[in-house]
């Protein structure tokens, strides 16, 4: 009973997912995603909604559920690249502006090592090749994006899209945002050394200790010589 319960529900849902599609897409293609589709397309797929429409309440009203979901896949076939255009064309402008921002931002960072800023003296030749070298490529990648795009009518796929942008952001901020921040290297101190201190310190040296030694036994030697003196 509720398997039976579960297949009755989820025949329902495709059902009715591609009714609300058909009602969502068909007031938006009138609004916002009018003006991204040419007329001669937007006039063959509000045709192609109402036909829909009407199956549903008529040979599609009592359908296997996979029946339900090639249509919802049909009509997303058509339905989903305007919405992509939609979604690229008002996001786009914030992520080039926020591209723009991040190379601004490293070209400042070049300009202030070659003029030797004492923030970054520490850095090396080389690596700032590195980044001058990125620094230029996504400058020259952005401005040739970003007139690519500008040939192209609204109603057409975008020759770049967002994700691509964020990922030469990241591409960006991975070679340059490192060796930017980058610390100073810490100095530690040599502890000082005085010789003579230590000597001092230190009590006798071997070759003094050697001596005071000699003297000892030196001394032990001529006592017994002196005792017999006395005898004779």
């Amino acid at each position: 009973m509720i398997v039976q319960d579960k297949l009755v529900k989820e025949l329902n849902d495709a059902k009715n997912a591609v009714e609300e599609y058909v009602y969502d897409l068909r007031d938006k293609l009138c609004g916002i995603y009018e003006k991204y589709i040419t007329e001669e397309d937007g006039n063959r797929l509000t045709l192609m909604l109402e036909d829909t429409e009407n199956w549903l309440y008529e040979d599609g009203e009592d359908q296997p559920k996979q029946v339900y979901e090639e249509k919802l896949d049909a009509l997303k076939r058509l339905g989903q690249p305007i919405q992509d255009r939609h979604r690229e064309h008002e996001d786009r402008p914030r992520a080039f502006e926020e591209l723009g921002k991040k190379l601004q931002l490293y070209m400042k960072f070049v300009d202030f090592y070659k003029q030797k800023d004492e923030r970054y003296l520490h850095l090396s030749a080389e690596e700032m090749s590195t980044v001058e070298k990125c620094v230029n490529e996504s400058m020259g990648w952005m401005n040739s994006k970003m007139n690519a795009q500008s040939k192209l009518a609204i109603t057409q796929d975008p020759v770049v899209k967002v994700a691509d942008i964020i990922a030469k952001i990241q591409e960006l901020d991975n070679v340059c945002n490192p060796v930017m921040n980058r610390p100073k290297p810490t100095v530690e101190e040599a502890p000082e050394v005085n010789d003579q201190n230590s000597g001092a310190h230190n009590g006798p040296t071997a070759k003094q200790g050697a001596e005071g030694k000699g003297d000892a036994k030196g001394n032990q030697q001529t006592k017994p010589g002196a005792k017999e003196m006395e005898v004779d």
